[in-house]
């Protein structure tokens, strides 16, 4: 049996190792020649670059190419195919034969390797025309073919002695060759995950052994691809894009990375990073992350939407991209920035008339009584102004940031009618004509939300009314109306008054004692409680606003 084996193993390796000598032997001498065309081609440059037509300076470009490498030959060759010069045939030119036929003349930047009718050897040869003149540098393929010799014969030796030192290796080993294969066996059984201890006594229980290995693996590999499917299911439920990069190039992407830059899997998988991404800051980033195998962090904007990128390399040639939408996020802080730059200019106006009026009444600037209580009653509502704002604005916090209400269902006609109740005083000072159309009305709703969605949209209509003017209020089970025959709204500030502090008419506002938040509370009321709302006005006739409780209702 161990003659057997040493035979065996040793006929194999014999094989193997000619295999790889002769796979070498091509690849080294396919790696010289490209060496070598690359060599001459250079060569080549070099010449072009020194030659000058006008002078025909054959001479002075020979000897420096030789400077370079003596064993090139360079030629020049008139435009008709006679040879000018030769550096190495200075005085008999005149016997060579026409070159207009030799294959690197008519196939000019082409490197041809041929036998040389001159030399009577096999020659290297690139050419290039230069005015009317052809520049040939060529050089004798020993130049390339030495190397490849000498690796042939120093190869031959080492695989003889590595033949003859596994031959006595061999010899050696199979006598204990079953210990080393129990070991393997039981380091196999240790990836298949299983406690079974294998003993192999004689060479032919094996195959068994091996088929029971086998069974217990292909058992794992099952549990590994299980596992795999699970991760992977995992990864394509993640709502951020998930980039795998080796070598710069794109391994792997979730589904949520396709859909976001509208491509598909076969089509940049295997490809650069360069055919996904365009925004020269990442690409930017990513590079730097390559380089210095650091995290990085960078935000980018993609279809208006804004996206932080993580990128987390692994190794040299592996990375992770995330990127993660946060344009809401962002959107949630610009809002706040706004609202505390508006808030603050907003608070800024009635702070400085109070300290204004209260400066003069101090300094004794205003000393008439009626004078003092004109002012004190101007500090009054300039202070109720600044009441109103920090209440609007402390109820739209409260609605930006509450997740959840107290939701029941009301009869919010009723709760209408107790809205328009409170404001009768001030219809009656306007002298406006109240018309209403109100059902009983049950909505699963938040009370208070409700009453100020009602009380935000009437006291509008009723400040930015005229004196005598109308105003429509309708309610049903599908939505509620308020119109007025007020100012009216431009076209162009249609989209701008849900805005905070947003006001059409500036005086008119503060004149009224506006904060420029109630719209901006009913958008938020109705955002929150999934209703449609619907703008209608014309400068100078009047607004109507709509608001539809039901999405599947048309307004």
């Amino acid at each position: 049996m161990k003659k057997r084996v040493i035979l065996l193993a040793s006929s194999l390796f014999l094989i193997a190792l000619l295999l790889l000598y002769a796979i070498s032997l091509i690849t080294i001498t396919n790696e010289n020649k490209n060496k070598a065309r690359e060599e001459i081609n250079i060569y080549l440059t070099v010449a072009s670059k020194e030659f000058d037509p006008e002078t025909a300076n054959y001479q002075e470009v020979s000897s420096y190419m030789l400077s370079l490498d003596k064993r090139l030959r360079i030629t020049f060759i008139a435009s008709d195919g006679k040879v000018i010069y030769d550096s190495t045939l200075l005085y008999n030119v005149d016997n060579l034969d026409n070159h207009l036929n030799r294959p690197e003349i008519e196939n000019v930047g082409e490197v041809v390797i041929r036998k040389s009718d001159s030399a009577n050897k096999d020659m290297m040869y690139v050419a290039t025309i230069k005015g009317d003149t052809y520049l040939r540098i060529s050089f004798d393929t020993t130049y390339f073919t030495t190397g490849t010799i000498l690796y042939a014969v120093v190869a031959a030796i080492a695989i003889v002695a590595i033949f003859a030192v596994l031959i006595v290796v061999l010899y050696f080993v199979s006598k204990r060759m079953l210990k080393p294969i129990d070991a393997k066996i039981n380091e196999l059984a240790t990836i298949a995950d299983t406690d079974v201890v294998f003993k192999t006594d004689t060479i032919d229980q094996l195959p068994t052994i091996i088929n029971n290995l086998k069974l217990l693996i292909n058992n794992k590999i099952e549990q590994i691809k299980e596992e795999n499917i699970k991760n992977e299911t995992i990864i394509q439920a993640i709502d951020e894009g998930l980039i795998l990069l080796k070598n710069e190039n794109i391994t792997a992407v979730n589904h949520q990375t396709l859909k976001l830059f509208k491509v598909n899997e076969e089509s940049i998988i295997g490809k650069n990073y360069l055919y996904l991404f365009r925004n020269t800051t990442l690409l930017e980033a990513i590079k730097n992350a390559i380089a210095t195998r650091k995290n990085a962090q960078v935000m980018i904007v993609i279809d208006n939407r804004v996206y932080e990128v993580y990128l987390i390399p692994f190794n040299s040639a592996q990375m992770l991209i995330s990127l993660k939408d946060i344009t809401e996020r962002e959107k949630i802080e610009q809002i706040k920035k706004d609202f505390f730059a508006n808030a603050s200019h907003e608070l800024k106006s009635p702070l400085t008339s109070i300290i204004g009026y209260e400066q003069m009444i101090l300094n004794g600037i205003i000393e008439d009584k009626s004078e003092i209580k004109d002012a004190s009653l101007k500090i009054l509502k300039e202070a109720n102004r600044m009441n109103q704002i920090i209440i609007d604005m402390l109820e739209l916090s409260n609605l930006e940031f509450s997740q959840t209400y107290d939701v029941k269902e009301y009869n919010i006609a009723n709760l209408l009618q107790d809205v328009i109740k409170s404001y009768q005083a001030k219809i009656k000072t306007k002298n406006i004509i109240l018309k209403t159309q109100i059902e009983d009305t049950k909505l699963e709703c938040n009370y208070e939300q409700m009453e100020t969605l009602f009380s935000n949209i009437i006291d509008n209509a009723i400040k930015y009314n005229k004196d005598g003017g109308t105003l429509n209020i309708h309610l049903d089970s599908n939505c509620f109306s308020c119109q007025d025959s007020g100012i009216g709204i431009p076209d162009e500030d249609k989209l701008r008054v849900f805005e905070r502090f947003y006001r059409v008419d500036k005086a008119k506002s503060k004149e009224s004692g506006g904060t420029g938040l109630g719209l901006a509370i009913v958008k938020h009321i109705c955002e929150k409680f999934n209703y449609q709302i619907k703008l209608d006005s014309k400068l100078g006739v009047g607004t109507t606003i709509t608001i539809n409780f039901h999405n599947d209702y048309n307004l």
